[in-house]
């Protein structure tokens, strides 16, 4: 009984070691590469695994993508979780930005993956599957949107989840904008064009700050 405890343990971590090879190779590659021109082979190249392999794991590749986007997502919402937790609750909207803004540092995977989540990865997987992942971010989105109503306590009880969707749509239309193709980007450097540059983080600011001043003054306004 003993013997057979130790071997189901290690064939677990060798599942889960395989399952993080597999994630981290299509995330270096992906990187490199961006997310066309990465296949099922590549990442099993990378990951130092036969392609066989890969497929006992992840049946597609969007598959692959959408388990790295559901992990980038939830180490994201860990950090604003700490972040909201070791602030004082209520926050003026300017630094409620600016603290989620800091949170963004270094999350470049994960903002060019919420690109695709809408356009190219939720198109190509299993009800199952994209059921599965909209409960898990469902789930996972309450706890840090309870954190968001303590923070502007403005908003009424389940607005936090609203204001982590719209944020979550700025951040899919300005990170396709702000990252543009080479010969795109060659384009808007002449001068006249300026107006179409858009800068990820600036624009954010900008335009979450208005928002949540509007969600404000809107409730404000709705007060006996």
């Amino acid at each position: 009984m003993g013997d057979m405890s130790v071997k189901r343990a290690t064939n677990e971590r060798q599942k889960e070691a395989r399952r993080d090879a597999i994630l981290h190779a299509a995330r270096s590659l992906f990187m490199e590469a961006g997310f066309f021109d990465v296949s099922m082979a590549t990442i099993a190249k990378r990951s130092g695994l036969a392609k066989g392999t890969v497929y006992l794991y992840f049946k597609t590749k969007e598959e692959i993508f959408l388990a790295l986007s559901t992990e980038e997502i939830t180490v994201w919402l860990d950090r604003v979780d700490v972040s909201l937790t070791e602030r004082q609750s209520d926050m003026s909207i300017d630094r409620f930005v600016s603290v989620i803004l800091e949170t963004l540092d270094d999350r470049q995977v994960m903002l060019r993956l919420i690109t695709l989540l809408h356009l190219v990865l939720e198109k190509n997987i299993s009800y199952e599957e994209a059921f599965a992942f909209k409960m898990y971010l469902k789930a996972r989105s309450e706890q840090t949107a309870q954190l968001i109503e303590r923070a502007l306590p403005f908003l009424m009880a389940g607005q936090g989840l609203e204001v982590l969707s719209t944020l979550h749509c700025l951040v899919v239309g300005l990170g396709q904008m702000s990252d543009p193709s080479p010969v795109l980007a060659k384009v808007l450097e002449h001068p006249e064009l300026a107006p179409f540059r858009v800068d990820l983080k600036q624009n954010l600011l900008t335009i979450f700050s208005h928002i949540l001043n509007g969600m404000k003054s809107s409730l404000n306004d709705a007060k006996p």
